[in-house]
């Protein structure tokens, strides 16, 4: 889910449907309804499908949420580093204060440390546990 919310970024550049369908599906997977219903309300609203499609969207939209509520089900919250507002732990900006975080290339979640590794091939961040674990990069694939 975390990687694609980040795709949410890139709408130039790949097609939204993809994006949102793929949203729909793991944030639904991983039982966070708040998201995957903010995910098929963009479905919906894409002016690329016909009429039929969006039915299709609409249809299964309210099978999904006729059963479980538009709300998500892991509450893990964390700490903003610059207004200290609590915020979700998959939010890539703070919606008290706008500050984008950068984003562990292992893990997806968002770099809330003060110490975390950067790749000295591609410059990236990843939080140092997590990135312990292996032997290459997994952005580059440079060696570690």
């Amino acid at each position: 889910m975390m990687t694609a919310l980040h795709l949410t970024d890139y709408e130039d550049l790949i097609d939204p449907a993809e994006i949102y369908s793929l949203l729909a599906l793991s944030s639904c997977a991983t039982r966070q309804f708040a998201v995957c219903s903010r995910a098929f309300i963009k479905l919906e609203n894409l002016e690329a499908f016909t009429v039929d499609e969006k039915e299709s969207y609409k249809k299964l939209a309210m099978k999904i949420f006729t059963k479980y509520s538009p709300k998500d089900t892991q509450m893990k919250k964390v700490e903003c580093t610059s207004c200290y507002a609590q915020i979700q732990d998959y939010c890539q900006v703070c919606p008290s204060c706008d500050i984008k975080f950068s984003t562990c290339v292992v893990t997806g979640r968002p770099l809330l440390a003060k110490k975390f590794w950067l790749c000295p091939t591609c410059k990236h961040h990843a939080y140092e546990e997590e990135i312990n674990l292996l032997q290459f990069c997994p952005l580059c694939h440079g060696k570690l």
